[in-house]
């Protein structure tokens, strides 16, 4: 088996010069230059208020006493006047049920706990001015449904949207590109839009 001796050597020089290099080049300052040119000027950004898109939320507290229904299950009508029509055909509308007891938690909506044979299951309804929360309870296959027996609370989180008509008078909507960097997103090579 031969060795090279050479290696060694050559490997460590090449780490210090790498390392000179960078050290030399750190330490490396002087006065600072003159302002660059001015940058091209940005898109315009979509008319509204100041241009961003809100997200509202309201904690709803329903009484046990608010739920009507029997054993195939029970529902809760929530008045959400925040739900407007714009809110119905450009917006969201996401809702959590919150879990007061220790720890703390939410859960979005719909929702399934399951144990064993029993299934409880929690969904909603949203509609312009309200939304109406269902709750379910499946023993074994049979609906056995009982009646909340305490305050249950939920937040109700609206999200408006951009009209797509709006989006169309500022950029060609069919170049993803154009539309990624309009709204001023990241990972666009892999052909999603994530709000930065």
């Amino acid at each position: 088996m031969k060795t090279n001796k050479q290696q060694l050597p050559g490997g460590l020089f090449r780490v210090f010069s790498l390392t000179f290099l960078t050290l030399l080049l750190v330490q490396c300052t002087g006065p600072e230059g003159p302002m660059g040119p001015q940058g091209p000027q940005g898109y315009d950004g979509i008319d509204g208020v100041d241009g961003t898109a809100y997200a509202y939320s309201v904690i709803y507290d329903v009484e046990a006493t608010e739920w009507i229904g029997d054993v195939s299950g029970y529902r809760a009508w929530l008045d959400v006047p925040e739900i407007t029509d714009d809110i119905y055909y450009e917006g969201a509308v996401l809702v959590y049920r919150l879990i007061e007891t220790e720890p703390k938690s939410f859960n979005l909506l719909p929702y399934t706990y399951v144990d064993d044979a029993l299934f409880i299951y929690m969904d909603f309804d949203a509609y312009v001015g309200g939304i109406d929360l269902i709750y379910k309870e499946v023993f074994e296959g049979v609906n056995d449904t009982f009646a909340p027996e305490s305050l249950m609370s939920f937040k109700v989180l609206i999200i408006e949207g951009i009209p797509l008509t709006t989006l169309k008078g500022k950029v060609n909507v069919s170049d993803f590109g154009a539309v990624a960097k309009f709204l001023k997103t990241s990972n666009i090579d892999n052909k999603e839009i994530r709000i930065n």
